[in-house]
C-alpha cells in the first residue's frame, strides 16, 4: 500500500504523471503542481528554440514523437510536423496557474503515454515554447513546456480555409471591330492555400475567342482556367480577349470554385456598337447626250460601317432642262416640282447596299448636274453627291 500511494503521489505531478495505457484514467482531468521529473518528462528540459527543434526531430525520439502524434488525434502528415519543427516560427508563452491544458506527454515506465484534461495547480505560470502549422487541411497547435519537454498537439479551430473571391473588369463599351479584352482577378482572402482552383466563363453569344492568358482549355462555348495553388492573400489574373461580330451586349458570367472553397460568381457588360458611315454614288450610264433622248441615272447607297442606318431618305433635284421619267429600285419615287423623293428605307445593314435607277429626258443642250442628297437618322447633316453630264 506504501508503493501504491507513492505511485499515485507521482500521477498528480504536471510533469510526473503515469497513467496506464488505454485506461479511463486518462481522459479524467489531472491535477499537476511540479514539473520536471526524470522519470516521467518527455525529454530533457529546453532553454532556447533549438533545443525544441533538436529534440523533436531526434531520431532517437523518432518514434516517441509519433507515438504522441497518434495518441493526440493528429490526423495530419507526418512530414508535414517535421518540416514545422525544422522550419516555423517558435515563440515563447506562459501559461498560467489555473489552466486546463487539453493533453500533456508524459512517459510510464519508460513508454511515452498521453494525458488527456490536465490542470495546472502550480504557484507559477509554465515557461513553454509554441508553433502552429498546416498539414491537411487542418492548423495544429504545437505546446512544449520548458522544464519537461512533454509536449503536446492540438488542432486549432475554426479550421483553415480558403475563401475565394472574384471581379471581372471589362470596357463598359467598345466600337466594333475592336476586340474586347476580359480580365478576372481571382483571390483568396482566407488562411489556406486554395488547390486546384477553377474558373469557367461561357463564350458569350456573338462573340469570337482571339486569345487567353493562364492555363486554359477552351472547349466550342466554354473556357475553364485551372489555378494550382493560390496561397492566402495571392490573386490571379485571368484573361481573356473576344471580338464581336455586330452591336449588342456581351455578358460575362462566370464561376470559380476551389478543392476546399465555396463557389464564387462575378458578372461584367459590355456595349459593342457600331460606327456609322456611308457611301453614295450618282453615276449617269451615258454621257455626253444627244437632246431628245434619255438619261439614267444609278444612285447607290452602301453602308460601309458597322452600324446599321436606318430611315434612309434619297432625294435628287432636276435642272430646267431636264424632265423627269420615271424611276425605280428598293423604295417608291415620286417627283414634285423638280424634285425627286424616294419613300425611305427603313434599315441598311452593315456592308449591303440599296440602289434607285431614276430616268429623264435631256430637254436641251446644257452642263447638267444632277444633285442628289442622302438622310439617315445616324448623321446630323445630309450626305451630298453631283453628277455632271453634257446634253448637246
Amino acid at each position: 500500500m506504501k508503493m501504491s500511494r507513492h505511485f499515485v503521489s507521482f500521477l498528480l505531478l504536471l510533469c510526473s504523471l503515469w497513467a496506464w495505457a488505454n485506461s479511463p484514467a486518462l481522459a479524467r482531468e489531472h491535477r499537476a503542481t511540479h514539473l520536471g521529473n526524470p522519470a516521467t518528462r518527455f525529454a530533457a528540459p529546453l532553454k532556447t528554440p533549438d533545443d525544441l527543434r533538436r529534440m523533436l526531430l531526434s531520431e532517437a525520439l523518432r518514434a516517441d514523437v509519433a507515438m504522441i502524434l497518434r495518441q493526440s488525434d493528429y490526423l495530419g502528415d507526418l512530414q508535414d510536423f517535421r518540416d514545422a519543427v525544422a522550419k516555423a516560427t517558435i515563440h515563447e508563452l506562459f501559461i498560467p496557474p489555473g489552466t486546463l491544458l487539453p493533453s500533456m506527454s508524459t512517459r510510464l515506465q519508460g513508454r511515452p503515454v498521453l494525458l488527456r484534461q490536465v490542470r495546472w495547480a502550480g504557484a507559477k505560470p509554465i515557461a513553454a515554447y509554441e508553433f502552429t502549422f498546416d498539414s491537411k487541411g487542418r492548423r495544429y497547435r504545437v505546446v512544449t513546456p520548458k522544464p519537461c519537454s512533454n509536449f503536446w498537439v492540438e488542432e486549432v479551430l475554426p479550421r483553415p480555409a480558403p475563401i475565394l473571391s472574384l471581379a471581372c473588369e471589362a470596357p463598359a463599351e467598345q466600337p466594333l471591330p475592336r476586340s474586347v479584352s476580359l480580365c478576372h482577378h481571382l483571390r483568396n482572402s482566407g488562411n489556406a492555400t486554395a488547390a486546384k482552383a477553377t474558373l469557367s466563363l461561357p463564350i458569350p453569344a456573338g462573340a469570337s475567342l482571339v486569345s487567353t492568358t493562364g492555363t486554359a482549355e477552351v472547349a466550342a462555348d466554354r473556357i475553364t482556367w485551372s489555378v494550382s495553388d493560390l496561397a492566402p492573400g495571392g490573386s490571379q489574373a485571368l484573361c481573356a480577349t473576344f471580338v464581336a461580330a455586330e452591336p449588342g451586349t456581351l455578358s460575362f458570367a462566370s464561376v470559380a470554385v476551389g478543392e476546399r472553397a465555396a463557389e464564387v460568381q462575378s458578372q461584367c457588360t459590355t456595349r459593342i456598337y457600331g460606327i456609322p458611315a456611308v457611301l453614295l454614288e450618282v453615276v449617269d450610264l451615258a454621257d455626253p447626250v444627244l437632246v431628245g433622248k434619255e438619261v439614267v441615272y444609278t444612285i447607290r447607297v452602301l453602308n460601309q460601317g458597322s452600324e446599321p442606318l436606318s430611315n434612309i431618305r434619297i432625294a435628287g433635284v432636276l435642272e430646267d432642262s431636264q424632265a423627269y421619267l420615271s424611276s425605280s429600285g428598293m423604295t417608291a419615287m415620286a417627283v414634285a416640282d423638280a424634285r425627286i423623293t424616294a419613300e425611305p428605307l427603313p434599315r441598311l445593314n452593315p456592308k449591303e447596299e440599296a440602289t434607285w435607277r431614276v430616268v429623264i429626258k435631256a430637254l436641251k443642250a446644257a452642263d447638267v448636274r444632277f444633285a442628289v442628297d442622302l438622310r439617315v437618322d445616324q448623321f446630323s447633316r445630309p450626305v451630298m453627291e453631283t453628277e455632271a453630264t453634257l446634253q448637246y
